[in-house]
């Protein structure tokens, strides 16, 4: 599996639900062929023993099992041998099960797995003195319930974290997205991905989550999207081309509406690069302070195109700006050509 952790960007994982979806969960995410967006981790809740020995192999993503409270380290011990090194363990643990910690801890340590540890805010401290023996050991963390004093999840991870800061632990955290965080549960993309912005979004932004999952859609592909979206708008991972444009107003010097789908006709193939579309000098300079590239309304019939903050080109015929940004982005060595049209 990935590499997790401050010196990687945020990892995404897929729910695929119980042991028995596993494999279609795969064969669809193989067959959505996604190179650009790949899912590190597919998420399966497992009940019972058996379960472990009838999973098919995971690919490249990895495989985090959900482990059901009732299972003890022993009982999983033979079947968890066939999996490769990188799978990650995910269980509950409570204030008094320390015992069990270390149990589980020692059988992630055999089998060169993660132990990532759902865990309360307010239990971190009981679980304090087995957790720093562990602190060299591959561990994550994730909030196994919002504490009331929290309101929300997103407090509820904040604790999570500043618990973990007072433990002196830098562990990941995975943030998960679930039914049980979601404001006003929605059954559309746009709904899912907003109470997504709201968890995970909102986190990234401050630079903590080293793990993601939006488990409130069922559809893995889609889940992967609304993944990547949350961490594109975040800044903390950029799996495609950004563009930045203004709202138009009366400054505007050019059809901003159509001017960006041109410019993204042409660019949307370019992974990571940030491209800001403004309508004029006035504003638009300060508002795309933060792209790689920009095109900007100079005058009447007239663009200006910058690299970053600085504008580089002044007053392009607007019938030849295009071809001089597409000319500007090659010389600073972020062009490549656009796939084959399929046949």
């Amino acid at each position: 599996s990935a590499p997790v952790g401050p010196d990687h960007p945020p990892r995404v994982v897929v729910r695929a639900g119980p042991a028995s979806e596993a494999a279609p969960t795969l064969a669809r995410l193989a067959a959505a062929r996604l190179p650009d967006t790949p899912p590190e981790g597919v998420l399966v809740e497992i009940s019972r023993p058996g379960e472990l020995a009838e999973l098919p192999p995971p690919g490249e993503a990895g495989y985090v099992l959900a482990l059901d409270p009732g299972l003890r380290p022993e009982t999983c011990e033979a079947r968890l041998a066939r999996l490769p090194a990188g799978t990650v363990l995910l269980r509950a643990f409570g204030p008094d099960e320390a015992t069990l910690l270390s149990g589980f801890a020692e059988l992630a340590r055999r089998h060169a797995f993660t132990l990532a540890v759902a865990v309360s805010p307010g239990d971190v401290p009981a679980l304090g003195a087995t957790l720093r023996t562990l602190a060299g050991q591959p561990l994550l963390f994730t909030l196994a319930a919002t504490p009331a004093s929290a309101g929300h999840a997103t407090g509820g991870y904040r604790q999570l974290f500043e618990a973990l800061r007072q433990l002196g632990s830098d562990a990941p955290v995975w943030i998960r997205n679930t039914t049980a965080t979601a404001v006003q549960p929605g059954h559309d993309f746009l709904s899912r991905l907003l109470e997504a912005s709201f968890l995970t979004g909102g986190l990234l932004c401050d630079g903590l989550g080293d793990l993601v999952s939006i488990e409130t859609e069922p559809d893995p592909v889609r889940a992967v999207k609304l993944a990547y979206n949350v961490l594109q708008g975040a800044g903390a991972r950029s799996s495609k081309t950004e563009f930045v444009a203004c709202p138009s107003c009366g400054r505007t010097l050019f059809d901003l509406q159509t001017t960006t789908q041109r410019i993204r006709a042409q660019t949307g193939h370019l992974k990571g690069v940030k491209i800001a579309i403004m309508g004029c000098i006035v504003n638009g300079p300060g508002e795309m302070a933060d792209s790689d590239f920009g095109y900007v309304g100079g005058a009447p019939g007239k663009i200006n195109l910058y690299v970053g903050k600085t504008c580089v080109q002044y007053n392009l015929p607007a019938a030849e700006a295009d071809a001089r940004l597409i000319a500007l982005i090659r010389e600073h060595g972020k062009w490549v050509e656009p796939p084959p049209a399929p046949a």
